[in-house]
């Protein structure tokens, strides 16, 4: 037997998860990895774009003065796990509106009455892992 010590090494440095304001079961998880120094790479930030159907985003976009798509992209910006997030645009416009997502995530977090509007976002849209799931297994791709 050996008695050198081994150097324990990651396999990987990053993480790529299914995040957004539907499904959020992986934030604690995506919070540990994060603080393990790994960098976080969010996908389907739009769910598909069932996100977008929900009419509290809608309500909120308005109160806040920005595009659904901004408003969802920016609350994942937003979050403490600090994620990069891949917007799946794909025309110029939704690119245009997607990168908005940057400064609605800057007020999200940087006022009081963005960290509520956060909150209230958060709380009122996510859903049930197992439903997201079963809902999106049924979509049709094309």
């Amino acid at each position: 037997p050996s008695t050198t010590k081994q150097k324990h090494t990651r396999l990987f440095d990053s993480v790529q998860c299914t995040y957004n304001i539907l499904e959020q079961r992986p934030g604690p998880a995506l919070m540990e990895a994060h603080n393990a120094g790994m960098d976080i790479i969010i996908k389907e930030g739009l769910a598909n774009g069932r996100a977008l159907l929900y009419p509290k985003l809608a309500e909120m976009a308005r109160r806040v003065g920005c595009s659904t798509d901004a408003l969802a992209l920016g609350a994942i910006l937003a979050q403490p796990f600090q994620p990069r997030v891949l917007s799946g645009a794909v025309t110029k416009e939704q690119l245009r509106s997607n990168l908005d997502a940057l400064s609605v995530a800057e007020k999200l977090m940087g006022t009081e009455e963005g960290k509520e509007v956060l909150k209230e976002l958060m709380d009122e849209c996510k859903m049930e892992s197992e439903e997201y799931w079963k809902e999106r297994s049924a979509l049709k791709w094309n």
